[in-house]
């Protein structure tokens, strides 16, 4: 088990009429369990306000600025859940699923800000030698904005890896 923290300052100063800062904190939780001989879980709550780009490769700001000129934070929980099987000394596959929920004033960020996110994605690594790993992923992930409406997409990638 491992926690992080994070304490941050965020600042806005457009020159003329706003300049103000306020404080943002968050903290992070994450886990390894060994299942069986080389598989394992692994665990991740993330959750704070004004993490911004600290979290959910920064889908959401970390602070909007109210009708005053101040910044108000904007709070987020992020997890994740992931599963890795060795199938033999040169294959093994990651199994995942991670979610975020924003927590917006919409009445400052408007109906267009992220609501939520989700992802669920499966992949195959083979190693042929201990220098060479190739692979392939399939991805899905959905994305709500404030309004209700929302999206999808579905990826599907490959990779090759030279370790010098």
């Amino acid at each position: 088990v491992s926690i992080a923290g994070i304490i941050r300052q965020l600042k806005y100063d457009d020159t003329v009429a706003i300049d103000d800062s306020t404080s943002s904190t968050g903290v992070s939780i994450n886990s390894k369990i060994n299942v069986g001989g080389q598989d394992d879980i692994r665990l991740s709550l993330t959750t704070g306000s004004g993490l911004g780009r600290y979290v959910a490769l920064n889908t959401v700001n970390g602070a909007v600025l109210d009708a005053n000129g101040n910044l108000e934070t904007i709070d987020s929980t992020a997890y994740s859940v992931a599963y890795r099987h060795v199938w033999n000394a040169k294959m093994r596959s990651n199994f995942s699923y991670s979610s975020l929920s924003v927590d917006n004033d919409v009445a400052l960020t408007g109906t267009s800000a992220t609501a939520s996110t989700s992802s669920i994605s499966a992949n195959l690594l083979y190693s042929p030698t201990k220098k060479i790993t190739v692979g392939g992923e399939v991805k899905q992930a959905t994305r709500e904005i404030e309004s209700g409406a929302d999206g999808d997409m579905t990826r599907v990638q490959f990779s090759m890896k030279y370790a010098f």
